[in-house]
Order: structure tokens, then C-alpha cells, then sequence
């Protein structure tokens, strides 16, 4: 199974076995201020996914048995396929990427989400759910097809996508209010598991609609978010590593080390969209918690304990 695949795949990066998985890739910056279709970390390895796939060509998840769409899967096919059409001109990858640009608008909820089947037990997510991180890739998706056609369905889906942030995680939404901080949840339950890599791509996707529309909603939520991230980043920082997400719970989540690296190249990003220093000066900080000789085995421990969390 994918997910087992992947679990040996982040253990063995402790030990200092570089992974080549396929769901660690795409952290490498191609943000380009002048290019609104290039996407913020360059995702083309995700257009080499090897199915399964349904009869259109949208690529399905396999876990424990069960195959499905997952959204967020689909959204870096879509992304990958477009970074190797923009790199190569290729029209079968961007035939690919407008097949699920299609996809999206054709399985949207009515209230704007995209939704997954598949359970997230650790983070209390037993039944269908959205996710911001999701809305954020599929806005991401939408709003450069609807750059490259002008097709306003594109636009419309997108614009659309912004209704669930209205909503509040207690009302089946995927925004937080705790103490005053907002936050858009990758996996939206309680108790509370703010997850750092979810939350940026869920403000790229927003940063999408405000270069290609000059979207007002999206500016307010995305400048809200900014906020909430100068907020909240020192508290991912362990000192000598990052953690995955943050919440009351006993037991403390470190990054796997893939997700570390993620965390480093989605701040540099960071950085390069606002000029923020404390964007910078985090993703400094954890590049050299990177770079630390015993640092990575130092969390393992702790990730080895949440890891067995029923």
C-alpha cells in the first residue's frame, strides 16, 4: 500500500536514506513573480504517477484496500502536468491538466468543497471530509486554467471555493478560531491539529485568486492567514526541529524529514512573496536544524510514538 510504502520511506530518511518516494517530491521553488502559471514549488514528479486511474485518466488512491479520488493527489497530477507543459510545451500533459481543472468543476459541492473518503483516524476524521490544503490546490488548479482559456467556469469554481472558509470547523467547515488566531485546517476536527504545510499551500491557493482576479475575498482570508502564520510559526519550531502541526494533545508530531525540507522551501517562498524577515529567518533556522549532524534522530522517538497512535 502506498501509505506503508511511504512510512519506510520517511524512517529510512532518519538514518540519512534520501527518499525518492513519489509523495515526497515537489520542493523545489519555481515560484516566478512574472509568470502567473508557474506554481510555487515545481511538481512535475507528480505528473509520473502509475495509477491506478479511472476511465477518464483522473488518478485514483489506493489505502488499506480502498480505492478512490483524493483530491489532493489530483490537484499535483494536475500541477505536475502543467510545470512539464510549461518547460516543454508538451499538449498531452496540458490536455491532462485541463481534464482535471474539468474534473474539479464538474465534482464540486455546493458549498464549494471537494471532499475526501478516505479516514484520517489520528486526526479524528472518520467519515468525508474537506480541507483547506484541498481548496487551496484546487483554486491553484482552477484559476490557471482559467489564466490559460479565459473559460469563466474556471474562474466561477474558483470564486466558489472560497464559501467553506466561511464555515466553521464545529459546522462541518474548515476554519478555526482559538483564541483569537484564525487558522485554515488540512484536517478540520477537534481536538485542533493546525498543520503548517496545509495551511501554505491553502494561502498560495489564495495568492492564486488575488494575482488572476484581483479576488477581494480572497485577499481579506489570505491576509488574515498571513497574519495567523506570524503568529503561530514559533510555535512549530522544537528548538532544534520543526513540528508537523501543533495542539494540545500528550504527544508532540515532528516532521518527518521530507516534511522538514517542505516546511524550509514553503517559508523561503514565503519570504519572496511578503518580504516578512520572520518568514527568512525560520526557514534559516530550520535549514540548519537540517543541516545538524543528530537532529532528525533526535525526533524520531517522539514521531515513532505518534506513529503508533491509535
Amino acid at each position: 500500500m502506498a501509505g506503508n510504502k511511504e512510512q519506510i520511506n520517511n524512517l529510512l530518511e532518519y538514518i540519512g536514506i534520501k527518499s525518492n518516494n513519489y509523495y515526497h517530491s515537489g520542493r523545489d521553488i519555481s515560484y516566478d513573480p512574472e509568470n502567473q502559471l508557474a506554481y510555487y514549488l515545481n511538481q512535475k514528479q507528480r505528473a509520473l504517477y502509475d495509477g491506478p486511474f479511472d476511465q477518464d485518466g483522473i488518478p485514483l488512491y489506493q489505502s488499506n484496500e480502498k480505492t478512490d479520488y483524493l483530491p489532493v493527489l489530483i490537484s499535483f497530477y494536475a500541477l505536475g502536468h502543467l510545470q512539464i507543459h510549461l518547460e516543454t510545451n508538451d499538449t498531452e500533459s496540458l490536455n491532462k491538466f485541463f481534464k482535471i481543472s474539468d474534473w474539479f468543476v464538474d465534482q464540486q459541492k455546493p458549498d464549494g468543497s471537494w471532499l475526501s473518503t478516505f479516514p484520517m483516524p489520528k486526526f479524528n476524521l472518520f467519515d468525508q471530509h474537506p480541507s483547506a490544503m484541498v481548496q487551496g490546490l484546487a483554486i491553484s488548479c482552477l484559476s490557471r486554467a482559467f489564466k490559460l482559456t479565459n473559460d469563466n467556469k474556471y474562474l466561477k469554481s474558483s470564486i466558489k471555493a472560497l464559501d467553506i472558509f466561511n464555515c466553521d470547523v464545529k459546522e462541518g467547515g474548515i476554519t478555526s478560531n482559538k483564541d483569537g488566531v484564525i487558522f485554515y485546517e488540512e484536517y478540520p476536527a477537534y481536538p485542533l491539529k493546525r498543520v503548517l504545510n496545509g495551511f501554505i499551500y491553502t494561502l498560495w491557493g489564495l495568492y492564486d485568486l488575488i494575482r488572476i482576479d484581483n479576488n477581494g475575498k480572497a485577499e481579506k482570508l489570505y491576509q488574515t492567514g498571513l497574519k495567523s502564520l506570524e503568529i503561530l510559526l514559533p510555535k512549530f519550531d522544537m528548538g532544534y526541529w520543526s513540528l508537523y502541526h501543533i495542539s494540545k494533545d500528550d504527544q508532540i508530531n515532528p516532521a518527518a524529514v521530507h516534511y522538514h525540507r517542505l516546511h524550509i522551501s514553503q517559508l523561503v517562498v514565503m519570504y519572496q512573496l511578503t518580504d516578512n524577515e520572520l518568514f527568512k529567518e525560520y526557514s534559516d533556522k530550520w535549514e540548519k536544524y537540517l543541516n545538524g549532524r543528530f537532529n532528525a534522530l533526535r525526533t524520531l522517538p517522539a514521531k515513532l510514538k505518534w506513529l503508533r497512535k491509535s
